[in-house]
Order: structure tokens, then sequence, then C-alpha cells
């Protein structure tokens, strides 16, 4: 009895039962080990030199591109470009107000959430990988996709994979669902081809499917603060040393710390990357295809 004939998909062929899966995998470790050193890591720093912030960009054309709500840092900030591996004295360190006039174009986070930064003190470092555009026109619901970045506080650089589960448009962008964990400081990261490291969309915001009831939440306990603040402005109470008011606000303002952790690591493995598209219709990146 003669085998049946294995086909190829998209370069990598068929093996036994069980063997494709592996291939694939295969495929994006290598993948990864070619593109990795062009993803860094956006850390906004305090006076103290204390995290307040972070994000993920990538380099490509000779700019280092990252979402426009990343690049939004405080003035007063440090802003520390930094690759995996660096230590607290390597990478790049620019203070806020000086990054915000690095950026050469953007689209704000209501439109296509892009900023393309002009760092050659971080896109030319040695040996550094250089992203390649790619629009995902091709590309169909179920097809497997993956993404890098620097999720949470972490300074390893982390990826994630999963399959594009829907296209469609939000305003004037086309977003690609992704079935793959997104978590907060992944936003600015590379959406990219498993096999060959093209960049297809642009990390922006991941689903909770909770936001509703938090923002819910956290509007009912902002309005019990502003309640209690009027109040107290009308004459305060002491009970044995201590202002029930407030202990209540703080309290309450407690809560709502404790809400916005919780609302950070909650993910139901849903994230959102808009469309390389937007960002290659820029005259930019454009001039430079």
């Amino acid at each position: 009895m003669s085998k049946p004939q294995l086909r190829a998909v998209k370069g990598i062929p068929h093996g036994p039962a069980g063997q494709y899966g592996s291939q694939v995998a295969m495929a994006l470790s290598d993948t990864i080990d070619r593109i990795r050193s062009g993803v860094f890591h956006i850390v906004c720093l305090d006076d103290y030199g204390n995290r307040i912030a972070s994000g993920t960009a990538f380099s490509s054309y000779g700019y280092l591109i990252t979402n426009s709500h990343v690049a939004k840092v405080p003035a007063g900030c440090t802003v520390w470009i930094r690759r995996e591996g660096d230590g607290q004295n390597d990478g790049f360190r620019i203070k806020g107000q000086k990054f915000r006039f690095r950026q050469k174009s953007a689209s704000d986070e209501n439109n296509y959430d892009f900023s393309i930064l002009e760092i050659p003190e971080v896109t030319q470092r040695d040996n550094s990988h250089s992203f390649t555009m790619r629009t995902p026109d091709s590309y169909r619901v179920g097809q497997s996709v993956a993404f890098l970045g620097y999720p949470f506080e972490h300074q390893n650089l982390s990826c994630h994979s999963g399959i594009i589960s829907s296209f469609y448009r939000s305003g004037p962008a086309n977003v690609l669902q992704l079935d793959a964990s997104v978590n907060v400081s992944n936003s600015g990261g590379p959406l990219f081809d498993i096999e060959t490291g093209d960049v297809i969309g642009i990390i922006t915001r991941k689903a909770t499917g909770l936001t509703r009831i938090f923002d819910d939440l956290r509007e009912a306990i902002k309005k019990n603060i502003a309640i209690v603040e009027a109040s107290t402005k009308m004459g305060g109470v002491n009970l044995m040393g201590i202002d029930p008011n407030a202990a209540f606000i703080t309290s309450q303002n407690q809560m709502l710390h404790t809400i916005a952790e919780i609302e950070r690591q909650a993910n139901v493995g849903i994230g959102y990357a808009f469309s390389i598209k937007h960002l290659m219709d820029d005259n930019l990146i454009y001039s430079r295809l």
C-alpha cells in the first residue's frame, strides 16, 4: 500500500502525525532568534529611577516604531530604551521632553495609534534587526501569528503566539483580533509572520471581558469619594481622634488601586493589533519601502 503524498504549506513540509506542529514551533523559534534584536523596551523612570510606565517598540526602515499612547511620556521623566540583556547602565536614556522631539510622525490612539521616532542611538545599535513590513491583506482567520514584547514589569523579552481570530474595522483602523495573551506593556510590539518575521500589525491593546464592569465600579467609587469630600467641606466629624470621612476616602482610594491591579492582571487571551498598512501609508515609511 502506497503512502499518502504530504503537501507543503507555506514552506513548512508536513511530516508524520504530530510532526507538523513541532515544525511550526521550530520555524517560530528560528524566526525569533533572527529578529529579537530589533525589539526594544521603552521604560519611563521617575527622578528616583523607579519605573512608572513601559511599552514595547521595534526598529524598521531606520525608525523606532511604537504606539502613540506609549510615546506620550511625561515631559519630566527619563525614558530608558533598552534591549534584552542590557544592564542598568546599558541602553539609551533621554529626558521625556527631548524624547517627544524625536517623534517624526504619528497617529493618535483614536485613529491608527502609532508613533514614528528617529532615534539612531537605538536603531543603529550593533547587530540590531530591522523589520520589514507586509500588509496582512492575504492573511486569513485561523492563521498562526506571533508577537514579541516586554509585558508587565518584565525586563526579559517574551513571545506569545496564537491565531488571527477576526478581522474588522474600528473607526478608521483595520483591526486584527488575536487569540493570544496580550498584556500590559506589550503595546507597540510587532505582530509578525512566524516564518518570514515580517511585521503585519502593531500590538495595540488587550481585552479582559470585564472592562465595562471595571469602569462602572471605578465610576461608582469616585462618586462616593466626591460626595464625602463635599460633605467634609461643610464640617468634619471626629470620633475618638479619627476622622471617619478621611478614613472612608482612604479606603476608597485603596479600592481604586486594587481594581487597577486586578484589571491589569486580568486576561482572557484576547488581544488586538492595528494593521501595519496604516504605518506603511505614512509618508515617512512609504518613501523608504
